[in-house]
């Protein structure tokens, strides 16, 4: 059976509940949350007398033989043989980008059909069980529960007895606090001789014994049905003072209605997957062989790693977590990476993911004539808090002089200006210019409204001024691939100076400004001709004037995209062409200093070639990868690109660049 990925999803709904199985067999060992915390759950069948395992390692269940794995874009499929049947399981995570409804939900699929050869025994029934430690990060808590009966099923839940909402914001956690589900034909809240009574003897009762571990039990009696999984979080997000739930639970929706709303649309919402996935496969066929592999492994990942909720102007949000990396939400250099896939699907999303930032950097304690990094900690929204200074005096908010766990976050959005916050040599200036202003003029041309662009004018307006007066030989200052250390003219910090002088052309001829829009296309024109000349004829260094150095231009993407074409197709094969020359087993190098990659970052720089084969070149390695891997973590976007283990950052947003290929291919971006 071939392995296609590291670690398989299961159930992802958001940052803080995503479980994934990281064995080539469901049943090869216990389920993780995505940052490999142990969070057990089991499936069983029970045959003949006799009780069979498919998910997870228990005492007592026989381990039934897996025969197949296959992933689409929202389902993780595996069959088992047993003895006299074979088991058909789909575990959904319906992540839909284009209905925020069904996205937001905060209830997977677990289907399941057993396929007998001959009559079904007396004793049969398919099972799943999830272990209490669902409801804690760490060290075991003391965890309440119970049994809801709804119509015509049953939802067993249990939750933390001390349930503190929005606790921790450090990076790797799952949280303590919320409610976990589990819905099926019969639900049950048991201890561990409730859960051995049915692996022994296949009965499902109320049994608990005081000192024994809690599950939540589902059993179904029908040969072919579905479980529930839900997580209700009570609160999602604090944003800048506001509460928010999340946005399917507008007009005070309840978990149970979640459920009731799951139960009720299943076919309908199991059919809208299956039309998005059979449409992706079509269009990834376009892209190359390959391809879609990368597709499905990026898409669930990648908007789970978002929270999407509405503040109290009905104005929507979009919020990443910046996983394995520093915990902080919204990052405008997260965002940035990932928007391929939304400007395909849903480009409202993309203005959901900059409006945070847009709002913070209107606040006073932002003083910088540049764009914020953050807008906090997932998952509060309370200030940036990348490049807080390290002063010592009595005015220094000294929030992240350590990163111990479990922590919260200092209201620093409050603080007034003469706070003195930030070290501004902690700052991304060109980088986080230039990712606003491609994000909101490639969100628009995508299809999205205009009206956040309007309302923030005088911020793009500022942005792309610092971009004009610094983008061309950007000073020695942090950038999103600062991995090996900072750069002063760095080349593709100014290719994305370009990009966002060009966004601000558009930007202004949409919102009607249109001498204003005429005067940035020649900007952008002068720019680009200093750019050329100062790059010279060959590949592009890393930094201006070393020679015999490379890195990958990814930027140039939406110069391309856009139409506008001022660095020229010429220099974008020139420069895949030898990337593909610097290519290893598992990708090319993220530049010449060290032997790591971005997944990310390849794809953008696949987008860049009219070649399909080498653009194939160029992204095979990643599907490799993903095979080959010996990290067996959800799709880590940094990686070595000789040996495949990765270096860092797990299940995050940013894989949502593996789509730039199909948002090429699209031809949607054109405004040129």
């Amino acid at each position: 059976m071939e392995r296609i990925l590291p670690a398989y999803p299961l159930w992802v709904i958001d940052p803080l509940f995503s479980v994934w199985s990281n064995t080539d067999a469901l049943n090869g060992g216990d389920t993780i949350f995505w940052t490999g915390q142990q969070k057990r759950a089991y499936g069983f069948v029970r045959w003949n007398g006799k009780t069979y395992g498919f998910l997870g390692r228990r005492d007592g269940a026989a381990p039934l033989e897996q025969t197949d794995v296959r992933v689409t874009a929202f389902t993780t499929d595996y069959t088992f043989r047993g003895d006299g049947f074979t088991l058909k399981v789909r575990f959904v995570s319906p992540l839909m980008p284009d209905d925020l409804k069904v996205l937001s939900c905060p209830v997977c699929y677990t289907e399941y059909e057993v396929l007998p050869e001959g009559e079904l025994p007396a004793d049969f029934s398919v099972a799943l069980c999830m272990d209490e430690e669902f409801c804690y990060n760490g060290e075991r808590a003391w965890t309440v529960g119970g049994v809801l009966p709804l119509q015509g099923y049953e939802a067993a839940y249990f939750t933390r007895g001390r349930n503190m909402v929005l606790s921790d914001t450090s990076d790797c956690v799952s949280p303590d606090w919320g409610d976990i589900y589990l819905a099926g034909e019969e639900s049950w809240l048991v201890s561990d001789s409730g859960l051995n009574k049915y692996i022994y003897e296949g009965k499902a009762e109320y049994l608990r014994k005081d000192c024994e571990r809690l599950y939540i039990l589902s059993v179904n009696r029908a040969r072919k049905g579905y479980f529930m999984t839900a997580y209700d979080d009570k609160v999602s997000i604090f944003y800048f003072g506001e509460w928010l739930k999340c946005y399917f639970f507008r007009g005070g929706k309840t978990i149970v209605d979640a459920l009731e709303y799951s139960r009720r649309e299943h076919g309908a919402i199991l059919a809208a997957c299956e039309a998005f996935d059979a449409k992706l496969q079509k269009d990834c066929e376009a892209v190359g062989e390959g391809y879609y592999t990368l597709a499905c492994a990026a898409l669930r990942q990648s908007v789970g790693a978002h929270k999407l909720v509405e503040n109290a102007k009905g104005e929507l949000l979009f919020l990443s977590k910046e996983n394995n990396s520093n915990g902080c939400i919204g990052t405008a250099d997260v965002s940035y990476p990932s928007i391929p896939l939304y400007l395909l699907y849903n480009p409202e999303l993309v203005n959901a993911m900059m409006r945070g930032i847009y709002d913070f950097a209107k606040m006073p304690v932002w003083t910088y004539d540049f764009a914020p990094h953050d807008v906090g900690t997932y998952p509060w929204c309370a200030g940036q808090v990348y490049g807080t200074a390290g002063r010592d005096d009595k005015y220094a908010c000294g929030m992240l002089s350590t990163f111990a766990s479990p922590r919260t976050n200092q209201m620093l959005y409050l603080r007034p200006a003469a706070s003195d916050v930030y070290d501004k040599a902690c700052q991304m200036p060109v980088e986080e210019c230039g990712n606003m202003l491609v994000m909101t003029a490639a969100a628009i041309a995508a299809g999205a409204e205009k009206k956040l662009a309007k309302k923030n004018f005088a911020l793009l307006k500022k942005w792309v001024k610092y971009l004009e007066k610094y983008g061309l030989r950007p000073e020695n200052q942090l950038c999103t691939d600062d991995f090996a250390g900072h750069l002063a003219g760095n080349v593709n910090l100014s290719v994305k100076a370009l990009a966002g002088i060009e966004s601000f052309a558009y930007i202004s001829k949409v919102l009607g400004k249109s001498e204003l829009a005429k005067e940035y296309e020649k900007r952008a024109e002068k720019f680009a001709e200093k750019f050329k000349r100062s790059v010279g004829d060959g590949v592009m260094p890393l930094v201006y004037g070393q020679e015999g150095t490379y890195a990958l231009k990814y930027n140039i993407l939406f110069d391309k995209l856009f139409g506008y074409d001022l660095i020229g197709q010429e220099v974008c094969e020139r420069e895949t062409s030898y990337y593909i020359e610097k290519n290893e087993r598992y990708g090319v190098p993220l530049d010449t200093r060290e032997t790591y990659t971005k997944a990310d970052w390849i794809l953008w720089a696949a987008a860049l070639t009219d070649d399909k084969e080498k653009a194939r070149a160029l992204y095979m390695p990643v599907v490799r990868y993903l095979a080959e891997t010996p990290t067996r973590v959800p799709f880590g976007d940094w990686y070595y690109a000789g040996r495949g283990d990765i270096v860092h950052f797990i299940n995050r947003s940013v894989v949502g660049g593996i789509f730039a290929p199909l948002l090429k291919a699209s031809g949607k971006m054109q405004i040129k």
